[in-house]
């Protein structure tokens, strides 16, 4: 799955800003982040992925509800938390400093957590996953 959510996302982050000058790679060498998006005169921006898919699906087990988790170092070195919920085809596009990521703590180690909630009934988003979703153009706004 991890291969499928970054391929799928350097396929977006090229379709929305190769044309406005950003290029965008893989990240091989260094820890914290998948994927960098650089542009001449501006900041670079790094962006972890993280892609979750429920294999097994049935009526009793509805998929509507999903969490994405960066480790304490993905938190602080990526820019962006891109999540990929890809049974529903969603992408939230997430500032690795946003409030939303809640802060857990186990054994002394630090995660941080965007939680997704969908109700099928009505077709819609909890609030906070309402606020990320499809939010490309956040990666290129100016960031300090």
């Amino acid at each position: 799955m991890k291969e499928i959510g970054e391929l799928s996302c350097i396929f977006y982050l090229y379709y929305h800003f190769n044309d406005k000058g950003w290029s965008v790679y893989k990240n091989y060498d260094e820890k914290g982040y998948d994927i960098l998006l650089v542009k001449e005169g501006e900041k670079k921006r790094k962006i972890e992925v993280k892609s979750r898919q429920r294999l097994i699906n049935s009526a009793s087990n509805k998929n509507t509800n999903t969490y994405f988790t960066l480790s304490e170092i993905e938190k602080k070195e990526a820019d962006f938390l891109v999540a990929f919920w890809i049974e529903h085809n969603m992408f939230f596009i997430v500032p690795t400093n946003a409030k939303e990521l809640e802060k857990h703590t186990s054994k002394n180690k630090h995660t941080y957590v965007f939680k997704v909630k969908l109700n099928e009934k009505l077709g819609s988003l909890n609030e906070t996953a309402n606020k990320y979703l499809d939010s490309w153009g956040m990666i290129v706004q100016n960031i300090k």
